[in-house]
């Protein structure tokens, strides 16, 4: 069974359900409202629950309060045959990288590859999600994004002008979940730690450092604090690439521009993404990149194991069985997090999650 912690384990289809009625009675079209639910409970199917329902009450609130627009319209601001830029109307980041995918799917489809740069967007939630538009149309995959919030210093800095700034990369596999890299630029996802300051359960001590840049366990501590690069040095050029990807080629805020996700509801944050598909066939045989496919990942996973590891995974694995469990067994919620879902559905006359 999966592992519910302190809380209930939730029916998914009926957890998307009370997402998609939240979000509706924010002011969201039917479809649109669908799509942000069906976002957050894969992410929490994966088991990825820091894009997953304990995001829900900050985009609510965001979208009650006009910082987000309920009812964006995203529009191509200039293209060529396989790029495009993509202002999202201030729309939830959802939606917008959905409708910025679908363009670079339609470009791909015509047999080279696209890249298409966001502006005027909002956190989008877990990246995997978009590279898995290209995977299904059996293509590569890439969605790149800035954070909503800075919370990561300059190496060598003392002052927070960075996200973590995610990224994925999906590859198809013939028969089988694709290959997905999907990961923040630090240690743990600042969502991670949200999570765990919902709990009240300590963190990692290589996760975070508080307002002094003291590592802490303190999950309350560290988000007044600043999340700590994968890697050092390397995962802070690692962050400001992405982040520069994300927003040099579309004119998303970068740095100081950026405003806070949590804090600030008078200005439009101006998230920026960068997505791309890579169509298979211009480059070989799609039958060729299969069986080659196929044949690094049985080397990876027949080789010789350390004491005490049972499989060898690819990236995203262990997340596609997971989710395949998580799908008859349903879908752990912290108490914590449910008590603000129950709180949120009361307020806005939504009916209860049983």
């Amino acid at each position: 069974m999966a592992d519910a912690g302190d809380g209930p384990i939730l029916d998914s289809a009926r957890l998307t359900g009370f997402c998609r009625a939240v979000f509706e009675r924010v002011g969201m079209p039917e479809a649109e409202a669908a799509l942000c639910a069906e976002s957050l409970v894969e992410a929490d199917l994966r088991g990825v629950a820091s894009h997953g329902v304990v995001r829900l009450p900050i985009y609510a609130e965001r979208l009650e309060r006009g910082a987000n627009n309920p009812r964006a319209v995203p529009r191509i601001l200039r293209e060529t045959r396989g790029t495009a830029v993509v202002d999202g109307d201030n729309g939830m980041g959802q939606v917008v990288g959905a409708w910025a995918m679908e363009v670079a799917l339609r470009k791909a489809r015509e047999g080279e590859p696209a890249w298409v740069s966001v502006r005027n967007s909002n956190h989008f939630g877990a990246a995997a999600w978009f590279a898995e538009y290209a995977t299904r149309a059996e293509m590569i995959g890439i969605a790149i994004t800035i954070g909503g919030i800075n919370h990561m210093v300059p190496w060598g800095g003392a002052e927070a002008l960075l996200g973590n700034n995610p990224f994925a990369i999906g590859m198809p596999m013939r028969g089988a979940p694709p290959m997905m890299l999907d990961m923040a630029c630090s240690v743990a996802a600042r969502g991670k730690i949200i999570v765990a300051a919902k709990e009240g359960t300590p963190i990692p001590p290589d996760w975070a450092v508080d307002r002094d840049g003291v590592p802490t366990t303190d999950a309350a501590r560290a988000l007044e604090g600043f999340v700590s690069p994968l890697g050092g040095p390397k995962g802070y050029a690692l962050t400001l690439t992405m982040g520069l990807l994300s927003t040099m080629l579309s004119g998303a805020a970068f740095g100081r521009e950026v405003t806070h996700m949590y804090e600030d509801f008078a200005r439009p944050q101006n998230v920026g993404h960068l997505f791309a598909v890579l169509p298979v066939t211009a480059f070989e045989d799609l039958d060729t990149y299969y069986a080659r496919m196929e044949t690094a990942a049985a080397e990876l996973r027949g080789a010789r194991k350390a004491p005490g590891v049972a499989r060898i995974h690819l990236p995203g694995e262990r997340e596609a069985l997971l989710r395949q469990a998580r799908l008859g067994e349903g879908v752990p919620v912290a108490a914590a997090v449910m008590e603000e879902l129950v709180a949120l559905g009361l307020r806005l006359g939504v009916p209860p999650l049983k």
